[in-house]
């Protein structure tokens, strides 16, 4: 699949950190599975990524000055 932003790039999965400054505390979550376009850098997260890694970093800044922990993938609900 070719990248939506440059044209140039094919698509990868990869596993990246990602990390939050707040307020003097700092959160790294570790192992985020990403698409990444090797061309322009472009990174994009899922949706159900997003969402949890979102919930994760929040955590992480209000609870710890300096916080590291590796992704958890969303849970799933049975249908």
């Amino acid at each position: 699949m070719r990248c939506n932003d440059c044209q140039n790039g094919d698509l990868l999965e990869e596993l990246r950190h990602k990390s939050a400054v707040s307020n003097g505390r700092v959160a790294v979550v570790t192992d985020v599975p990403v698409t990444v376009c090797p061309s322009c850098g472009m990174v994009w997260y899922s949706e159900d990524v997003a969402v949890e890694l979102d919930t994760m970093l929040s955590n992480m800044l209000a609870h710890d000055t300096v916080s590291v922990r590796p992704f958890r993938e969303p849970a799933t609900t049975a249908a």
